[in-house]
């Protein structure tokens, strides 16, 4: 892969004060698939080059940046790519593909490449009837395939955020991949997406209370106070959450909170009932009830396994 110019991006962190401000990363997950995050903002009119030998790839590119959208060129095709969109490029009749940035622009991308000797025939035989269908590649009709779906970007965000270094968690982001690939193709099939009731603005701020949530699921929420800060209706708030997250505003908090008590009982020497009210519940037994629930095993066996494993290690 070329970038910029003559500009060559190599595996690991790139930087560039010419042409941006911010980094693009590359790492290759195993033989068969690579990976390409890209979050700068463009200080001049340049182009990102994809040069591939013909018919080797798949790509997929996902566009994260709530505000920008993403002008991708391929053949004579321009796509582009809104915000919280993402798009899967066969590749087999373009070797080169590009993207454009304008200056004083933010942008936010991934980008997976998946060799298409990694497929098995039954996922080639599928590639083949879904481009016979123009599914791909169609950009007549580009609200078929370029509506936001947060469950996706969720997804995307995930790898792209991930120490990619380490042996255990490029097993974890090439699991991602192959979740992601099969997201996207169901979204395919079904032809329906239920995000695209929701606005970019909409999704950003659905974004940022989740960020919110994670990082204080103490609080006593409220679905009337998410909508009031979030702008959203009740209808819209479950909704996206749903896409997003899978599950419910109620059932993402509980979950949030039994996250934050997980890592008390590790790094603290916190109680249970001390950590029932850290997390902002109330009832011990309820606690102890959900905890158990999602992993399995209660709260002061967990602990007490903990404590075992470290008197073991000492």
């Amino acid at each position: 892969m070329n970038g910029l110019y003559s500009f060559e991006i190599r595996e690991g962190q790139t930087s560039n004060g010419r042409y941006f401000k911010g980094s693009i990363e590359r790492y290759a997950l195993n033989d068969h698939i690579e990976f390409y995050g890209f979050e700068l903002k463009a200080l001049h009119d340049f182009t990102i080059y994809l040069k591939s030998e013909k018919d080797s790839a798949l790509y997929m590119c996902f566009n994260l940046a709530p505000k920008s959208p993403l002008t991708l060129n391929c053949d004579t095709n321009n796509i582009v790519i809104p915000s919280f969109s993402s798009v899967l490029i066969p590749n087999n009749e373009s070797e080169t593909m590009s993207f454009n940035c304008d200056p004083h622009t933010s942008y936010d991308f991934l980008i997976l490449r998946i060799q298409r000797s990694h497929l098995t025939a039954e996922q080639l035989s599928l590639f083949q009837s879904l481009q016979q269908d123009t599914i791909f590649m169609d950009v007549s009709t580009p609200e078929r395939v370029l509506l936001p779906n947060l469950e996706l970007c969720e997804m995307a965000r995930r790898i792209k955020n991930i120490d990619k270094t380490t042996c255990e968690n490029k097993f974890i982001a090439q699991g991602y991949s192959h979740i992601l690939m099969g997201l996207k193709i169901k979204e395919f099939l079904s032809c329906s997406n239920k995000m695209g009731v929701l606005q970019p603005f909409e999704i950003q701020q659905l974004k940022n209370i989740s960020e919110e949530i994670k990082e204080n699921p103490q609080h006593e929420y409220s679905i009337k106070e998410l909508c009031k800060k979030t702008g959203l209706s009740v209808s819209k708030l479950q909704l996206g959450f749903k896409e997003m997250h899978q599950c419910t505003v109620a059932i993402f908090i509980r979950n949030q909170r039994l996250e934050k008590a997980l890592v008390l009982l590790r790094n603290t020497n916190l109680n249970v009932s001390e950590i029932v009210y850290s997390v902002g519940l109330t009832s011990r037994s309820y606690f102890c009830r959900i905890f158990k629930k999602r992993f399995k095993c209660t709260p002061k066996c967990h602990q007490q396994k903990l404590k075992e494993s470290l008197r073991l290690v000492s």
